[in-house]
């Protein structure tokens, strides 16, 4: 295949042109944050957690192991599969938003080390891909099939709609349901059960990365929408109705019963993953009609202190 390089010649660089960076944009106002909350996943204490592993029964092992199986593989592939955002903005010399998402995506990496070190620490070591596909048919085409099309799918045609609909898939759907309905699990089984405090800071810390990410998104798709009109939103909306099965049905895969280990119901996480996948929608209705210079990190639900969900 023939690259045109003449499409990736740099005609300037904004960081020494007059007036330099925009430190005003909501993406240099995440990024500096992000430096703020900066963890290290290797610094976690984990001892504690093996312990407590070891008394645990089989069906509350098979649950913990399950949702983190799903947890790690969707972390590597969200590390995997931002790439093709990062070049759409590079083209469009979007210069803070790709500095924020070159943060980003290091974030996603250390999160795939974090629960590739819990698994590691409590002794799993065996194959578990078949937690996220052959028991979990919603997971599968949302991570497996979806996510690498929408944002792939950049590549060849990086409009407005198709950036929205990337979007959607990646920092909507994946991060602001699948991601935030796991969360919700954890922290009932560690708080509940006072059990796996280091995996429980190690969520926490991960949360609030991943509610910057969310908001990133958010920010994106209004800027997307302002920019090029209502049939922006449009897309953004109707892909949204068409994941939205999917990303509900992973907290109720088919066979999955009712009555869960930890006192946990299934019932209760689908409805929870309603909620959420309500509060993102809401959430860009409410941003696209803000000014863009004028959103802050609380405007979009962004954690800025990890002990607030401790």
């Amino acid at each position: 295949m023939t690259i045109n390089f003449e499409e990736y010649k740099h005609e300037y660089f904004k960081s020494i042109k007059q007036g330099g960076l925009n430190w005003s944009l909501f993406p240099m106002k995440l990024y500096q944050l992000g430096k703020k909350l900066f963890w290290d996943p290797s610094s976690i204490d984990l001892s504690k957690d093996k312990k407590d592993w070891e008394k645990l029964n089989d069906m509350e092992k098979i649950m913990i192991i399950n949702t983190c199986s799903k947890f790690s593989a969707g972390e590597e592939a969200v590390a995997l599969d931002l790439h093709p955002l990062i070049v759409t903005l590079v083209k469009e010399g979007r210069v803070e938003e790709v500095m924020y998402l070159e943060q980003f995506v290091y974030e996603e990496s250390k999160h795939v080390e974090a629960f590739r070190r819990f698994f590691d620490e409590i002794g799993v070591v065996e194959d578990l891909s078949a937690y996220t596909k052959d028991l979990s048919p919603n997971y599968k085409k949302i991570f497996y099939e979806e996510l690498p099309k929408a944002m792939w799918n950049l590549s060849k045609d990086p409009s407005p709609e198709n950036q929205a609909r990337a979007v959607v898939t990646y920092n909507l759907i994946v991060e602001g349901v699948a991601a935030e309905g796991g969360y919700n699990i954890f922290r009932k089984i560690t708080s509940t059960y006072n059990i796996l405090p280091g995996f429980a800071k190690m969520i926490n810390w991960i949360a609030t990365d991943e509610s910057r990410h969310i908001a990133f998104g958010i920010y994106l798709i209004a800027r997307l929408v302002k920019e090029n009109g209502e049939r922006v939103y449009k897309a953004a909306m109707d892909h949204i109705n068409y994941l939205a099965p999917y990303a509900i049905g992973i907290f109720s895969e088919p066979g999955s019963p009712e009555e869960l280990p930890f006192n946990l119901k299934s019932s209760e996480m689908v409805e929870y993953a309603k909620k959420l996948l309500n509060i993102r929608v809401q959430a860009i209705n409410r941003a696209k009609e803000m000014k863009l210079e004028m959103i802050t990190p609380k405007d979009l639900n962004v954690i800025e202190n990890p002990s607030d969900k401790i």
